[in-house]
């Protein structure tokens, strides 16, 4: 099997991409009943593969953190929350804070994976700002599917994006959430180090 998924490799990483981009531009407009078990298989699908194709175990609570981001938004466009202010801030910016900042910590965990087996010692810190970088890149990505979504796929543009500044106000937010969790993975990773030493 695992021979069959080295051989299928960029087949395999490029559904993996399709899939997810398809599942963000619906994940606004399906019930979390849909959300929940969609979110799930893909993240146990995710894990098998990499279990398979490069011998590493996923934590099962880095994909807990994938998985409660996903219900961050779910939550969201459940109870209609993504047009609230509360306070001091608006769901929107209190979603993309945290959603990085929970999604951020298992990319790390694979990244530092990655390069440990290929024999590199780098430090941590520089793992985790390396992954910051890379994820803010997606985020960006993401802002982009958010604006096919809007300006594509519905008839009434202003959907997803509330307004001119809606998407550097995101990324913002993603570039605060992301610090958050690079910081405490930074943290967390050095610990773990310094322990099985």
């Amino acid at each position: 099997m695992a021979e069959l998924i080295k051989r299928f490799n960029p087949v395999i990483i490029l559904m993996f991409a399709v899939a997810g981009v398809l599942f963000l531009l619906r994940l606004p407009y399906l019930p979390i009943f849909i959300n929940t078990p969609i979110g799930l298989g893909l993240l146990l699908a995710f894990q098998h593969y990499v279990r398979l194709r490069y011998n590493l175990q996923i934590p099962v609570i880095l994909l807990l953190l994938v998985l409660a981001a996903i219900e961050v938004d779910a939550v969201g466009n459940v109870f209609n929350l993504y047009n609230q202010r509360f306070k001091v801030i608006q769901y929107d910016e209190f979603s993309h804070c945290l959603t990085s900042a929970l999604v951020l910590p298992v990319i790390v965990w694979l990244v530092r994976a990655g390069i440990t087996r290929t024999d590199y010692r780098l430090p941590i810190g520089l793992i985790a700002f390396f992954t910051f970088t890379t994820v803010f890149t997606l985020a960006g990505f993401y802002e982009v599917i958010e604006l096919w979504d809007d300006k594509y796929m519905h008839a009434s543009p202003g959907w997803r994006i509330h307004g001119p500044y809606d998407t550097a106000n995101d990324l913002q937010w993603d570039f605060i959430g992301m610090g958050v969790g690079a910081i405490l993975s930074y943290f967390v990773l050095r610990r773990y180090e310094k322990s099985t030493r």
